[in-house]
């Protein structure tokens, strides 16, 4: 059994930090919308209080107020995710409070036996569920632990070709029973947020839609007298008009994600499915699911209560979806 003796580097840490999930700020479309509402607030407000003096001024404060609206909903549309900038000062801390000892790994075909400065950790290749090729590190990761070695160190002893060969055949090492493409079409990636969204969060979506809608038509007929301003029909159209924006929010997330870096393919096994990039290597196994969804152009598979893995349809033929729907039935 060949023993690695490693240590991780500050460099080595900051790439395991690296890599946090960036998030969209909506700080301009913020400030669109703001001043698009008190706009309209200024201009409504004129024409009630003067509805017979230069009622071209409160007409100006309206269209004012409905084109900045307008312009906050499309800097929202094209707002991108920005990555998140570590603080270097609290990383450098955390790495010398927990990450700068030295530490030892050994493998061999049944496992690996890591030691650290609390004692040691040993895992079979079946807790297996993970590998990350980065660019300075060789990860394998169980259901609940990461673990990193450098792979100067592994390289260094001959011995991270071996320690990959172990790891892979540890997730292929099952029934593998057909393979399809994991890139959705807009219509279905769209299908299945709106489907997640509702069921998941049922009341609170129906609370916020009756606020918004009710606050639309107040605005919109508030001024009644003794004939409305506009057609009753656009009672109808309100509800309407916010699931169109709805859709168009989710279409948006659709053209803004990572699906360059982002598996191509799914590999449907016997107990499991497996997932590939070219730095990651994952499988996600069915006796962890905790439900699953079937819309009628993907599955939606659910590792965690509020996020799902999303499989196309569209490769699958007519036995393979009652297969796969076989295989997650008795599962979850």
């Amino acid at each position: 059994m060949p023993r690695i003796e490693y240590k991780l580097s500050f460099e080595n840490y900051l790439e395991m930090s690296i890599s946090r999930p960036g998030k969209a700020k909506y700080r301009s479309a913020a400030i669109s919308a703001l001043a698009g509402f008190s706009l309209m607030a200024v201009g409504y407000t004129y024409l009630q209080i003067w509805p017979d003096t230069r009622t071209i001024i409160g007409g100006i404060f309206l269209a004012t107020g409905l084109l900045a609206t307008g312009l906050a909903l499309v800097l929202a549309f094209l707002e991108k995710p920005k990555p998140v900038r570590p603080d270097v000062t609290i990383l450098r801390r955390e790495y010398e409070r927990f990450h700068s000892d030295s530490r030892a790994l050994e493998f061999d075909e049944n496992g690996w036996r890591v030691f650290w400065y609390e004692g040691q950790d040993v895992r079979p290749w079946s807790r297996v569920r993970a590998i990350y090729n980065q660019q300075s590190l060789f990860v394998l990761s169980t259901e609940t632990t990461h673990y990193w070695f450098p792979k100067a160190a592994l390289e260094k002893d001959g011995q991270l070709d071996n320690l990959r060969k172990f790891a892979h055949g540890a997730l292929t090492r099952r029934d593998s029973l057909f393979t399809v493409s994991m890139r959705p079409s807009a219509v279905a990636y769209v299908e299945a947020m709106f489907l997640h969204s509702w069921r998941s969060s049922f009341k609170r979506n129906i609370l916020v839609y009756l606020g918004v809608i009710l606050v639309f038509y107040w605005l919109l007929f508030g001024g009644w007298n003794s004939d409305p301003p506009f057609s009753p029909w656009l009672l109808g159209f309100a509800p309407v008009l916010f699931t169109v924006f709805e859709c168009l929010h989710y279409l948006r997330l659709y053209l803004f994600a990572d699906w360059p870096n982002a598996s191509r393919e799914v590999e449907i096994m016997s107990d499991c499915v497996h997932y590939k990039t070219e730095r990651i290597d994952w499988i996600a196994k069915y006796s962890r699911l905790e439900k699953w969804r079937e819309s009628p152009s993907a599955f939606l598979l659910y590792f965690e209560p509020t996020a799902f893995h999303l499989i196309p349809k569209k490769d699958f033929s007519k036995d393979q979806i009652i297969q796969f729907r076989s295989l997650l039935s008795s599962s979850a």
